[in-house]
């Protein structure tokens, strides 16, 4: 999936990014799942119709939650990016397996869902705004490894 010999992610860190993710795009498929599905129970139906009412702003902070996370994440890698800089690499190097290992881990994720709502016999469409969100902001933060270059 992600060549991780001179990513600026390790393992765990391509892990905490497919959790918090998977989390996300699970989030807006389980409202999806919950429109479809029939609830016998009243109290459950209410339960959840409170929550639908407010699927749009629960996604969209849950959203920048996962952005928040992925700022801190690449925060975290600055001494790093200097280091890879002072042994040889580019910052256009750097910069660009950044910019493919995010954008492969969220395609990655954003099939797994796809899959989950083909089997669920969801709608493709309510899940397609979320990887535009995330690889907008892939590409804006790939301008901060740029930054980092002159620590």
């Amino acid at each position: 999936m992600v060549n991780l010999k001179k990513s600026l992610f390790r393992l765990t860190d391509v892990l905490e990014l497919c959790i918090a993710y998977t989390f996300c795009f699970s989030l807006n498929l389980t409202f999806d799942y919950v429109k479809t599905v029939d609830l016998e129970s009243y109290i459950l139906k209410s339960f959840f119709e409170n929550f639908l009412d407010y699927q749009l702003q629960i996604v969209i902070l849950s959203t920048f939650i996962v952005i928040v996370f992925h700022y801190q994440m690449l925060y975290r890698k600055k001494t790093e990016v200097f280091c890879k800089i002072l042994v040889g690499d580019t910052g256009l190097n750097i910069t660009a397996r950044y910019s493919l290992d995010c954008l492969t881990i969220l395609v990655f994720v954003y099939l797994l869902s796809t899959l989950v709502s083909v089997y669920l016999n969801l709608s493709l469409t309510g899940n397609l705004f979320l990887p535009l969100i995330f690889a907008v902001y892939i590409l804006i933060s790939a301008r901060q490894v740029r930054k980092y270059e002159d620590i």
